[in-house]
């Protein structure tokens, strides 16, 4: 069921890039037009508003099983945010929104260890652990886990430490799907990474933190 959530997301993505000129009206009618296709059964017409690099990622028994439901939920959906990722570099992924006034910026780009959004604090994560900057690395982890941990810990964790060469790998692992399909709600938010793998992340007030990656 994981695989198909994500893929749906990607589909209607992909059909609204495609053609629908910016607009969120647009995007909800790919959804809608997605939705009949599930609903018929019609796996053409649903590879057609896939990115050929997700195809096979798709999980067709559950998607389209008598006891689903996807083929309702993607014809009404209860709204649409057209979103887009501008590519400044290896790291460098900024999030764009459609509003009424056109694209914005989903957060202040300028924001080097930003933690506004869920992609910006795992972005963050990856500098900071990067450029040793433990102090951030401290203020990106969830308040449970920073009640007794110092920034000596963290480097000590990361740089001589038993795991150091894991963590290390997981962080680069990471920065190599920053620009990855991000589920969140209100609360929480998480980015798979692939092998049954996951980025997780808690709101804290107005800003994000990494609960594990």
């Amino acid at each position: 069921m994981r695989r198909t959530i994500v893929t749906c997301s990607i589909c209607v993505m992909a059909s609204f890039v495609a053609g629908c000129g910016g607009h969120a009206r647009s995007l909800v009618q790919s959804s809608g037009d997605l939705g009949k296709s599930v609903r018929k059964g019609d796996r053409d017409k649903i590879d057609e508003g896939v990115l050929p690099a997700t195809r096979s990622r798709i999980d067709y028994e559950t998607l389209l099983a008598d006891t689903s439901t996807w083929a309702e939920r993607l014809a009404r959906p209860t709204g649409a945010r057209p979103e887009a990722l501008i590519y400044l570099g290896n790291d460098e992924v900024v999030e764009a929104v459609w509003t009424d006034k056109g694209w914005r910026f989903a957060s202040d780009p300028t924001a080097y260890f930003g933690q506004s959004t869920p992609r910006e604090a795992l972005r963050s994560l990856v500098r900071a652990s990067r450029e040793g900057r433990w102090d951030v690395m401290l203020n990106l982890a969830p308040r449970r886990y920073r009640m007794g941990l110092s920034e000596d810990d963290l480097s000590l964790a990361w740089t001589e430490g038993p795991q150091a060469q894991a963590l290390q790998d997981a962080r680069d692992r990471l920065a190599q799907r920053l620009a990855g399909t991000i589920r969140a709600d209100a609360h929480q938010a998480i980015l798979d990474l692939g092998d049954g793998e996951f980025a997780r992340l808690e709101r804290e007030k107005d800003r994000w933190v990494v609960v594990d990656f």
